[in-house]
């Protein structure tokens, strides 16, 4: 499974993070499994709900597990920016002050394969702090998101 996972710590209050799968299904596939928010509870990991319509100027609510061995989850409300069957964005400050600017984005390689990328931000606030250990689980978790949407895009429609 070729995948690419990069964190740079830019300065103490300010970390990006990047991820990214290769999928063997078309964007408009990928496209219509991450718009099917209902279906997470089944198939995703990390973020593992989303509730509110991934459309425009929308709010939604992200419901995150960040440790799969417990049963704890965290919900984050958000104003979302999409562009339609390629990606949909978050750029808001969360608890601690701590700015996220969360991207998921799908990019086409040719009819049957496309590259899904999940790019972070994450800067002001208690970054200064807890930006590494932000970090090291927001890569796991992006990791476990991104395999388990290639698993069902892939069942779904191969």
């Amino acid at each position: 499974m070729k995948e690419t996972i990069k964190v740079e710590k830019i300065k103490a209050s300010y970390r990006k993070i990047y991820t990214d799968i290769i999928i063997d299904a078309s964007a408009e596939q990928v496209w219509y499994v991450i718009k099917d928010t209902i279906s997470y509870k089944k198939w995703a990991v990390f973020l593992t709900d989303i509730q509110g319509e991934l459309k425009d100027g929308n709010k939604i609510t992200a419901k995150f597990q960040l440790n799969p061995s417990k049963e704890k989850y965290n919900s984050i409300d958000h104003t979302i920016q999409v562009e339609e069957g390629k990606s949909f964005y978050w750029a808001e400050k969360g608890p601690m002050g701590i700015c996220d600017n969360h991207h998921f984005i799908i990019e086409a390689i040719n009819k049957n394969t496309c590259k899904f990328i999940q790019k972070d931000e994450l800067t002001k606030g208690a970054t200064f702090l807890l930006g590494g250990y932000l970090s090291k689980i927001y890569v796991k978790g992006y990791q476990g998101f991104n395999q388990a949407l290639k698993k069902e895009v892939e069942q779904r429609f191969n």
